[in-house]
């Protein structure tokens, strides 16, 4: 897997969303790619770190990892576009982690999410009377894209469609049709669909790219998006952490590493 790690430590968050437990955006990035470093080392991977107008500081913190390390000054936009670019100079194959820095990943993270991978011509084996049937779902042929946090909107009241919950050897997989720039997919969905990514990194727009990639009951030309039930990672903003998991204490065992 090749892990592209998108960094800025000069903006506290884009949405000017607050942080949980009171972290600064230097510890945030410092914790998050920790966990991220650590779970990753169970799989074969590679770290780009594509920084954007780093300080010394985390210039200085970077240089301790065995990573591929560029820093630019792109804003948030170019440095999605510059994201794009690497994954689709990818072979076709290769599975790509776009990865915001503010995402804290549990241990076990990349181990449930390879396994899934390989077995997902046996998770998708759908039964005859499922819904995703006959809307040109094709096991093996319609892409996935694998969304690692568990949104708690998600369990809104007014949140009422169906969705299909699959599962693996690990954990269940439900699908979902809206995801932020953090997710996983194969270089070779990046390249069929390179036009609408790019578009979508105007103005990081997730919105576009969700509405555009992701199917709902009819997959024609549309990828399938799974995300972990427990959530495997948390988006680190109040609103949105992924619940059932003691963040905190995973933090603070990051944050004492």
């Amino acid at each position: 897997m090749h892990i592209i790690f998108r960094t800025c430590d000069v903006v506290n968050a884009v949405n000017n969303s607050p942080r949980p437990f009171g972290l600064d955006k230097k510890t945030l990035i410092k914790i998050c790619f920790k966990s991220l470093y650590h779970a990753v080392q169970e799989i074969p991977h590679h770290i780009t770190v594509l920084g954007d107008k780093l300080s010394d500081e985390m210039l200085d913190f970077f240089k301790g990892y065995n990573v591929q390390f560029s820093n630019g000054n792109y804003g948030n936009d170019e440095s999605i576009r510059q994201c794009i670019k690497i994954a689709a100079g990818l072979p076709d194959d290769e599975w790509v982690y776009f990865c915001e820095d503010d995402y804290l990943h549990k241990p076990e993270t990349f181990r449930f999410i390879d396994n899934l991978i390989a077995e997902k011509e046996t998770v998708l084996k759908l039964p005859p009377n499922s819904f995703l049937n006959n809307t040109f779902f094709e096991p093996g042929k319609t892409p996935i894209v694998i969304f690692p946090p568990d949104y708690p909107d998600r369990y809104a009241a007014n949140d009422i469609r169906q969705y299909y919950i699959l599962h693996s050897s690990d954990c269940h997989w439900r699908q979902v049709t809206n995801i932020t720039f953090t997710f996983i997919a194969q270089a070779k969905t990046i390249k069929k669909h390179l036009q609408l990514f790019n578009k979508s990194s105007v103005g990081a727009n997730d919105g576009l790219l969700s509405k555009k990639l992701f199917g709902y009951k009819n997959f024609k030309n549309k990828a399938l998006c799974l995300s972990p039930l427990p959530g495997l990672s948390t988006h680190m903003h109040a609103d949105t952490i992924t619940p059932l998991v003691d963040w905190k204490a995973l933090k603070d065992h990051y944050l004492n590493l």
